[in-house]
């Protein structure tokens, strides 16, 4: 046999065996998307996101196939990488789905997580003339993207929102607020739904650092409670003129005291569980779900959780509410197989 013919031969086998594999699983692809909702934000972040998405395994060879879509959003300090990378539990979100594809306990779904990581490190998945319109990025710049390069659903009955933490809280906000766009809503541990009921001495401290710094390089340095606190006032209470930061703390420090600056602090009160009594009628037209672990680190989860259980039922409102066995973090994969995508597959058209 010539070399040639050898290293043809090679050439089919490996494109054979590629073929085989691709017929077996679903494929992870990183895109780059165009943000035009994002341009012109205050903190410098770029007009563009990096989208990784999961697509099913009978997506190459169905050339006619539509699927729906699940948007999964990470937590704050995360990435897109967040369900593929195994941090949860190592948790790879293509090897999940095609497992419960195989099983039969999902339907064949696309899945995508965009980049949501701004310089606060996390964006709340909402408009804000500091980090950029987020809110308009997910529901305009990143479905209008998979519906025009992928065999999408495209309309509300096939797309659906869910998220871990922050993407939690994201997932509910995109959900109430657009349900044109999406027909049902899982958040996992949803952060940040109502202004914190507890003022500990860790909260403190939070908020003392927040109120000290006075310069971009000391914001890492700060800790993951003052980072939260600023990302969530790009959010509720931006000020353009008010660098480098462009935002407005609703603490402030007077000599060694800590003090409420009432007028920013009512600018706060407007979460998801503030809000909901002014979406019912968006509300309604979805399927909703959430939960928390009973033993989250994040001690305001596991009662803003029950609280928005029973301002739901108050209002008359479908859904499904749990507190599970468990923490921030350690049954989210789990939750994710069991629950989520199951969830979904039943809900989407």
């Amino acid at each position: 046999m010539t070399l040639t013919k050898l290293a043809l031969g090679l050439f089919l086998a490996l494109t054979a065996a590629t073929d085989v594999s691709a017929q077996q699983g679903g494929v992870t692809h990183v895109d780059t998307v165009a943000a035009p909702s994002l341009r012109g934000n205050l903190i410098g972040d770029p007009d563009w996101r990096e989208v990784t998405v999961y697509l099913p395994p009978s997506y190459s060879r169905n050339r006619t196939k539509r699927y729906p879509v699940v948007y999964l959003l990470h937590g704050f300090a995360a990435d897109h990488r967040a369900f593929m990378k195994g941090a949860y539990q190592n948790l790879n979100v293509r090897i999940s789905m095609d497992s419960l594809i195989k099983a039969g306990l999902s339907r064949e779904m696309i899945v995508v997580t965009p980049n949501a990581r701004s310089w606060f490190d996390g964006s709340f998945y909402a408009n804000s003339v500091v980090t950029g319109n987020w809110e308009d990025f997910i529901v305009r710049d990143l479905v209008g993207y998979m519906d025009r390069k992928y065999r999408t659903i495209p309309n509300r009955s096939g797309r659906g929102v869910t998220g871990h933490s922050m993407g939690g809280y994201g997932a509910l906000r995109l959900g109430m607020r657009h349900p044109h766009v999406f027909s049902a809503v899982y958040a996992l541990s949803p952060c940040c739904l109502g202004t914190s009921q507890y003022n500990d001495a860790g909260t403190q401290r939070d908020w003392r650092r927040g109120a000290a710094l006075t310069a971009r390089d000391q914001y890492k340095a700060s800790g993951f409670g003052t980072n939260r606190f600023y990302a969530e006032a790009a959010v509720y209470s931006p000020d353009p003129d008010n660098p480098p930061f462009f935002v407005r703390l609703p603490y402030r420090l007077s000599g060694d005291s800590l003090v409420m600056d009432t007028a920013v602090a009512r600018k706060w009160r407007a979460t998801p569980l503030d809000e909901a009594p002014s979406y019912v009628r968006n509300l309604k037209r979805l399927a909703i779900a959430f939960d928390a672990g009973d033993r989250d680190g994040l001690r305001d989860i596991p009662p803003n959780v029950q609280r928005l259980d029973s301002v739901l039922t108050a209002l008359g409102i479908p859904h499904t509410s749990e507190i599970y066995d468990g923490d921030h973090g350690n049954r989210i994969r789990q939750r994710l197989e069991s629950k989520v995508f199951p969830f979904f597959s039943r809900n989407l058209r």
